[in-house]
């Protein structure tokens, strides 16, 4: 078995404080990710859990077992850091070999060399073995980090934004062979990252973070579909989700609808009076892009609106169109709109997420759940 939770831990750096009192349990032989924006306690968390920074208070477990006095080197955990962290006088195959050469290690030299080689051919680097930091790109010395800490083949795997280097075609092979990896040695790897997409291909569970403070723990549909609150929502996902300012009102055949300020934006609402809070007065009506279909045909029932601007993406436009005051974006597979083009907008009640419109916590969770994820 091979877990490691977190118990109410607080990092302080003098008066800063990185991370405020976050619980959370990875599971064994799995993928958690630690999504968040830059300065959300990301990398502080993976410190603490590696033993390179002290805890503040709180308590860190290993398999069960209290890690917080344990030093790194007796954790049997590796990191891999943004920053490369190489040995400048080393080779490509030394650095990567060099925590195999340690004494507890005990290991031959052709099981070290065996595994040198086996990674090296994985991050698809075997012709630069014998060249030195100085004469790699960035995101060649990204893979040597990364290398140095798959080799290890520790028990857990911290990644501290691994991929950010790399170009495209190569961050999508590795995020398949790190899949692979994990899968055929039974790793548990904690992977950090900012890119949601990253996030939610890799993991098999998320913990949502921002300003040292956790906002959701769930699946990636979960946090899709059924996020916590607007930073969660707006967190993940492209175009951002659309959250429109509403009101709740009796229509006339007594059901509730949620209408925009201006009035152009009108939606039956997806819950009933019981399930709004007292105060209900003001909600925020979150849409995801892809949810909002758009139609050339103005007899249609729907919302009216006309196109603000339109970006061809290749399989798909983001199309902004206008709806009274509000801006609001689009994801569809139709190309050729012009700007001020009337429309109508479509949107199910099912795709509807509400927010309380003062603390922007979800009013809707546990309201629809869907399996698979669009994006």
């Amino acid at each position: 078995m091979s877990t490691v939770q977190l118990e109410d831990v607080h990092k302080y750096y003098g008066k800063v404080k990185a991370v405020r009192g976050i619980s959370f349990e990875s599971l064994d032989k799995d993928i958690l990710a630690i999504l968040g924006p830059s300065g959300a306690g990301k990398t502080s968390t993976l410190k603490m859990i590696a033993g390179l920074e002290p805890v503040t208070q709180g308590e860190i477990y290993k398999d069960g077992r209290l890690i917080n006095l344990i030093p790194p080197e007796k954790r049997n955990i590796a990191m891999v850091f943004e920053s490369y962290a190489l040995y400048p006088h080393y080779t490509v195959y030394d650095n990567i070999a060099f925590p195999l050469r340690s004494k507890a290690a005990l290991l031959s030299q052709d099981e070290i060399d065996r595994r040198v080689r086996e990674t090296a051919e994985m991050l698809q680097m075997k012709s630069l073995l014998a060249r030195k930091p100085a004469e790699l790109s960035g995101g060649q010395k990204q893979r040597v980090s990364l290398g140095r800490a798959l080799a290890k083949r520790a028990e857990i795997l911290l990644m501290d934004e691994p991929l950010s280097h790399l170009d495209a075609k190569l961050r999508h092979h590795m995020r398949r062979e790190l899949k692979k990896y994990q899968s055929s040695l039974n790793t548990t790897i904690i992977y950090v990252t900012h890119d949601y997409l990253e996030a939610l291909a890799l993991a098999g569970r998320l913990v949502i973070l921002n300003e040292g403070v956790i906002h959701q723990i769930g699946t990636p549909s979960e946090v899709y579909y059924n996020p916590a609150d607007t930073f969660v929502a707006s967190l993940i996902g492209q175009p951002k989700i659309n959250l429109i300012t509403c009101h709740i009102q009796n229509g006339s055949g007594g059901e509730l609808k949620v209408i925009s300020k201006d009035g152009a934006f009108q939606v039956p609402c997806p819950l009933s009076a019981e399930e709004l809070p007292p105060r209900n007065d003001t909600v925020l009506v979150g849409v995801r892009s892809q949810h909002l279909y758009l139609s050339r045909n103005l007899d249609d029932q729907g919302i009216v609106g006309e196109i603000y601007v339109s970006e061809y993406m290749g399989v798909n436009s983001i199309v902004q169109v206008k709806v009274g005051h509000q801006i609001l974006n689009a994801l569809t597979k139709e190309q050729n709109y012009e700007i001020g083009q009337p429309v109508k907008l479509q949107v199910s009640e099912k795709d509807i997420i509400l927010f309380d419109a003062h603390t922007g916590k979800s009013l809707s969770r546990g309201i629809a759940h869907r399996e698979s994820i669009t994006i």
